[in-house]
């Protein structure tokens, strides 16, 4: 799954990146840097998040590609963290988006994943089954779909680990 794009964090000065492990066995594995993100004040959070990788050896697969070339499904596993800053305090935090699982790209711009592991995941007021807010879900094995219009549902076995909008806010 595309995980660092699902994710979100802060810090002044990122941490040195350790050396990347051996890719996963097989062929076709690349490893993707995860970037960095911003969420404003207001839209996962009432306070600004700011994200960095600080460990970041996620390798990715293409399983299968749509008639045009582009990727249809692809594979994901690797650890991924990122240290997430609340902007207006300066609290920080980490959150775990290590989980392996398989993506489904919509060719409408929508995504469907299924995952094993966690995973941090910001849903906007409205626009997903869960409240607003900045997560890290976690569990055996649980799907997320998105849709083009970024509407986020959350199913299977999952459960949510951490509230960054909580765990941030002192």
């Amino acid at each position: 799954m595309a995980t660092g794009t699902l994710l979100a964090a802060v810090w002044s000065t990122p941490a040195p990146a350790a050396p990347p492990t051996a890719p996963p066995k097989g062929n076709g594995w690349e490893l993707r840097p995860s970037p960095s993100f911003d969420y404003a004040p207001g839209v996962v959070c009432d306070f600004g998040i700011h994200a960095d990788p600080i460990e970041d050896e996620v390798y990715y697969r293409t399983l299968t590609r749509w008639p045009d070339g582009s990727v249809r499904t692809e594979a994901a596993t690797g650890p991924l963290v990122y240290r997430l800053t609340n902007v207006a305090t300066g609290a920080s935090t980490t959150g775990d988006a290590s989980a392996s699982g398989v993506s489904l790209h919509h060719q409408d711009g929508g995504l469907t994943g299924w995952s094993h592991g966690p995973l941090l995941l910001g849903v906007r007021a409205g626009l997903g089954n869960l409240p607003r807010g900045f997560y890290e879900i976690d569990g055996p094995a649980w799907r997320l779909d998105i849709t083009a219009a970024n509407y986020r549902t959350v199913s299977g076995a999952y459960r949510i680990t951490k509230n960054f909008c909580v765990a941030l806010s002192g």
